[in-house]
Formats: C-alpha cells, sequence, structure tokens
C-alpha cells in the first residue's frame, strides 16, 4: 500500500465533511489576508479615496467584518469536530491546525487596526523604498504565504505528498519574510520618524509578520498530521 492510498483510507464521509469547513475556513482567512493587502496597498499609492476619513473607516470595518466571517466558520468547524467521532488520534493536531489558521486573520485585523490607530499614510509612503526593502514586496511575499497554505489545505484531501512538499515551501516563504522584515525595520528606523510613529510602524510590520509565522505554525501540523496518519 502507498503512502498516497494509507492516507487517504483516514477520510470517510464525515471526515470529509470536516475537511470542506477546513478549506472553507481557509477561503475566509485567506479573503481577509487579501483584503487587507489590498488596503494596504492602496494607501501606500496614495489613493485619494483614502484621505476620507469615513472612507479609510469604512475600509478598516470590511476587514474587521471578514475576520468576523473567518471566526464563525473556525467556530462552526471546531464545535462539528470536537461533537464527533473523527481523525482518530488526530483530532488535537486538527484543532490545533484550526486555531493557527484562524491567528492569520486575526494578526490581519490586527494591524489594520495600528493603522486606524496611527494613521502613518505619508510615513508608509516614504519608506516604501524599491528592491528588496519594500512594504509591496513584503506584503507580497506574506500574502503568497498564506496562498501555498490555503493549496497546501485543498491537498490536504487529495495528495498527502503535494501537503509535505507544499508544507516545507511555507516555511522557505515565511523564512524569506523575515528576511524582508528585518531589512525594512532597518529602513524604517534609519529616518527621522518622531519616536511615537517610529513604534506604531515596528509594531505594525511586527504583526503582519506573525500572518506569516502562523502560516508556517499551521504548515508545521499539517506535516505532523500526515506523519502520524502514515504511521
Amino acid at each position: 500500500m502507498t503512502f498516497r492510498s494509507s492516507f487517504f483510507r483516514l477520510f470517510g464521509r464525515r471526515e470529509k465533511e470536516i475537511l470542506h469547513l477546513l478549506t472553507e475556513h481557509m477561503d475566509s482567512v485567506f479573503k481577509v489576508v487579501e483584503e487587507f493587502r489590498a488596503f494596504i496597498l492602496s494607501l501606500i499609492s496614495g489613493d485619494i479615496a483614502l484621505s476620507s476619513p469615513s472612507t479609510f473607516e469604512a475600509k478598516i470595518e470590511l476587514i474587521s467584518v471578514y475576520e468576523s466571517l473567518a471566526d464563525d466558520l473556525y467556530l462552526k468547524s471546531l464545535i462539528t469536530l470536537c461533537e464527533g467521532a473523527f481523525f482518530s488520534g488526530l483530532r488535537e493536531d486538527f484543532i490545533r491546525l484550526l486555531n493557527s489558521m484562524d491567528d492569520i486573520a486575526d494578526y490581519a485585523k490586527d494591524s489594520s487596526q495600528i493603522l486606524a490607530r496611527s494613521r502613518p499614510d505619508k510615513v508608509l509612503r516614504g519608506c516604501n523604498t524599491s528592491g528588496e526593502i519594500s512594504f509591496d514586496l513584503f506584503l507580497d511575499k506574506v500574502v503568497k504565504t498564506v496562498e501555498v497554505l490555503r493549496s497546501t489545505i485543498y491537498d490536504l484531501e487529495r495528495n498527502s505528498a503535494d501537503v509535505i512538499k507544499k508544507s516545507v515551501k511555507v516555511k522557505e516563504l515565511e523564512e524569506e519574510v523575515d528576511d524582508i522584515k528585518w531589512k525594512l525595520l532597518r529602513a524604517i528606523f534609519s529616518h527621522k520618524i518622531d519616536s511615537l510613529t517610529l513604534l506604531e510602524l515596528k509594531d505594525f510590520v511586527l504583526t503582519i509578520d506573525r500572518i506569516a509565522d502562523a502560516a508556517a505554525q499551521s504548515s508545521e501540523i499539517l506535516i505532523t498530521i500526515v506523519m502520524k496518519a502514515r504511521a
């Protein structure tokens, strides 16, 4: 029996119901991250619409709405998982996976709240230099990390070998995010910015970085699930 076929024996009809909820939750989480990136990129580009306080607040609120929807799916998945006899020996791992996935949406929302509090629009644009230390590249790498995780979640029901391969890719992307993060922080601290704004920007960058950290943690849990299923 191959690794792939032995892995698929775990998933009966009821287990596949949970996997469907898991992918729904991941889709919702990814929507939060995408909306957050679109908002930040518009802000950095100087979108004139965001100069209106009401428009700015509406964008922040939209991210919160998407995060609430992700929370609802998280709770639905968690309740279904806890109430049923699913995934013998793996239930705790799936609960940890759900928690870690939900953290991704939480950190995206938290990052937007920092912006709502401090409004460092001009400073963000000033720090958005080209090359290896741009906010654009930082955000793209963070979103790519979550995007690959999303693809990995979908493969959980289809191909366990791809789950391992893509989980490793998520970890590699998270390390790249980490590298850009430190370069970006050094660039920020090289600007003449007042102390409060500097601290807010640092908090902003570190909170965005936690999105990639949570994605990497989720990928580690996926590897654990596959290896336990193989044992």
